[in-house]
């Protein structure tokens, strides 16, 4: 399977075929469209923590379920979780934004809706409706999100899961005759290009489902919508076969659509003929005609396959381009994920292996090196929004804190380096993402702490080298004092044993008697008779012969 591998990325070295095939070879299964360059961006939000009504357990599995789903299909994800009203403006506001210059745009919803006439409205967590007026100051209409669908020609689709018994209706029933349950029903005729989505009839109520599962038509949506190769009208027609069996024909889902032709949500890559006579500018004919002969040979080898889940294909083909660890491997795996999981570290490494071989030093080189890998990293950065989740995630200890608060203190974003985040620190992180043109939540993502982490590096070294303590000086010795670890020097004498009582009392009148060395220096005659005048013939006498005997 190596050896498949290899192949097919020498293949596209030489310019024959895409890496692409040698991720079906290795995975045997069809690979999804991720190396279209068409952007897809999706709105999610899952409002379930009402604070005025009794809560909605499901919403928020619903939405994050969906949210997961999408992004394995390729869809930039903007998405918001109990959302508040000012807070529901600003991800529907940031989900316009994106919808710039992409081919397709989706919004999910699970939560409470309510349709006063033929308006709908979706309702964030802290709304309280003493009147229909408030609906228009309180709620978002999903009027509004469609216009910023339909500023461009793009396939929009909008999936409404919000049909759920709505305690609101009562609040309004009295005072307001044009107030109905479930939602009513969105035209599509105005405009092409269009597909909106109920979890149930129009004017009809949805089942919110299990406690701790998805509800009905989320359940049957998350079921079919990554299928392969199945256009999105097919999907939805699958779920409301399964929605219509699951709840006993209780629940029926309504989809209007007027997209012209299909679209899919996971549309398959096929492989195409290879022509064994094409020519490569870089290979001389004979040898091009050997390398696509080969290839073609390969293709023709490889079996029929079925669906693969998309993040395993990214997964897979990031393996095959860190084993070739070359820029041709790195921009294949950009080409097909150009916002996976591992964009962020392949554009680092991209700019790592294109660094010039002559780099110029020191800190012009350190700001050289941080300037590319800031540009390489800024467009994934972009493609996604720090939360709570995305934070908790990460996993952070406080003495991690305290490294990331540090290297926005020396970026220029004031912050106390403590180990844990408060307002003041949120406010240094919100900063430092405004200068990155990142999303500014004040929460961190994976990628974003990447950056920063790149961005500050040289900086950072800096202040934990200024920050060691300095070392001890040494002390001097004084005269010829002996410390008793010292090593002796060469004509210093170590004692082998300890002196008797008799011994230490010479010793205490002559400080030079060294019983030992006195031994030892027996067989040198002159020293001994040295020795003997100094300390007198009686006392050499008497311990001369046994130290002899030691």
């Amino acid at each position: 399977m190596k050896t498949v591998v290899a192949f097919w990325l020498s293949a596209f070295r030489a310019g024959i075929v895409v890496i692409l095939g040698a991720l079906l070879c290795l995975a045997g299964f069809a690979l999804p469209a991720a190396a279209a360059p068409d952007r897809r961006v999706a709105l999610v939000i899952g409002n379930g923590a009402y604070t005025s009504v009794t809560q909605l357990p499901n919403p928020l599995r619903d939405a994050k379920a969906v949210s997961a789903s999408l992004k394995r299909l390729g869809f930039e994800v903007v998405e918001g979780y109990d959302l508040k009203m000012d807070e529901m403006t600003a991800v529907v506001r940031d989900f316009a934004q994106k919808l710039d210059g992409s081919k397709a745009g989706l919004v999910y919803y699970a939560g409470h809706g309510i349709a006063v006439g033929d308006e709908n409205y979706l309702l964030p967590v802290d709304i309280s409706l003493k009147s229909e007026a408030d609906l228009d100051f309180k709620a978002v209409n999903v009027q509004l999100i469609l216009r910023q669908m339909q500023r461009d020609e793009r396939v929009n689709i909008v999936i409404l899961d919000a049909c759920r018994d709505n305690p609101f209706v009562a609040q309004l029933a009295g005072k307001s005759r044009s107030v109905s349950r479930g939602l009513s029903s969105i035209e599509t005729q105005s405009a092409s290009g269009i597909l909106i989505a109920f979890a149930t009839d129009p004017r009809a109520v949805a089942l919110d489902g299990d406690k701790d599962g998805n509800s009905p038509f989320t359940s049957a949506l998350l079921r079919h919508i990554e299928t392969p190769d199945v256009s999105i009208t097919t999907v939805m027609d699958r779920v409301r076969a399964d929605v219509w069996e699951s709840t006993n024909k209780k629940q029926k889902p309504w989809t209007n659509s007027s997209i012209i032709g299909e679209f899919k949500m996971n549309p398959t890559l096929k492989l195409a003929a290879v022509d064994p006579s094409v020519q490569m500018a870089s290979q001389g004919g004979a040898g091009a005609a050997a390398i696509g002969a080969a290839g073609a040979a390969a293709i023709a080898a490889v079996p029929a396959v079925q669906g693969l889940d998309r993040s395993q294909i990214d997964v897979k083909m990031w393996e095959s381009a860190e084993r070739g660890n070359s820029t041709a491997d790195y921009r294949a795996y950009l080409e097909s994920f150009p916002t996976g999981q591992f964009a962020v570290f392949a554009k680092n490494r991209l700019a790592k292996l294109e660094e010039p071989a002559a780099a110029p030093t020191g800190g012009a080189a350190n700001a050289a090196g941080a300037s590319r890998l800031a540009v390489a990293t800024d467009e994934a950065l972009k493609a996604e929004a720090g939360n709570q989740q995305t934070e908790t995630a990460l996993k952070f200890a406080a003495k991690d804190r305290r490294e990331l608060l540090t290297r926005l203190r020396v970026s220029g974003f004031k912050s106390a380096a403590s180990g844990t985040f408060g307002a003041a620190q949120r406010k240094a992180i919100t900063e430092w993402q405004k200068s990155r043109s990142v999303p500014p939540t004040g929460f961190f993502t994976a990628s974003q702490v990447q950056a920063l982490r790149l961005q500050t590096e040289a900086a950072y070294q800096a202040v934990l080298e200024a920050e060691k303590p300095a070392p001890k000086a040494a002390a001097k010795p004084q005269g010829q004092r002996k410390t008793r670890n010292a090593a002796p020097a060469q004509d210093e004498y170590v004692p082998t044993r300890r002196y008797t009582a008799r011994e230490r009392e010479y010793v205490g009148r002559d400080r030079s008697y060294e019983p030992d060395r006195y031994q030892r220096s027996q067989d040198n005659s002159a020293a001994a008779g040295a020795i003997g005048q100094f300390i007198g013939g009686a006392v050499l006498g008497g311990f001369g012969g046994g130290f002899r005997r030691r």
